[in-house]
């Protein structure tokens, strides 16, 4: 790729730090009751719209055409 290894070595910490962040809210949410699930699902779903809203759901990237015209 010809990324300096810091950078892969920091990008691959992040995701692990993630994975490790997921672990625990999946062990967390497997000793809800049924309808506790069902209240976070809910609560999920009112904060995704609520973040679509506002308008801000995707990455403020730009497209960069390489191929010659």
């Amino acid at each position: 790729m010809g990324a300096d290894p810091f950078v892969t070595r920091t990008l691959s910490d992040q995701i692990d730090a993630f994975q490790q962040v997921l672990t625990a809210m999946r062990k967390q949410l497997d000793t809800k009751t049924p309808e506790e699930r069902q209240e976070i699902e809910e609560a999920s779903s009112v904060l995704r719209k609520a973040r679509v809203s506002r308008g801000r759901t995707a990455l403020p990237l730009t497209a960069i055409n390489r191929r010659s015209s």
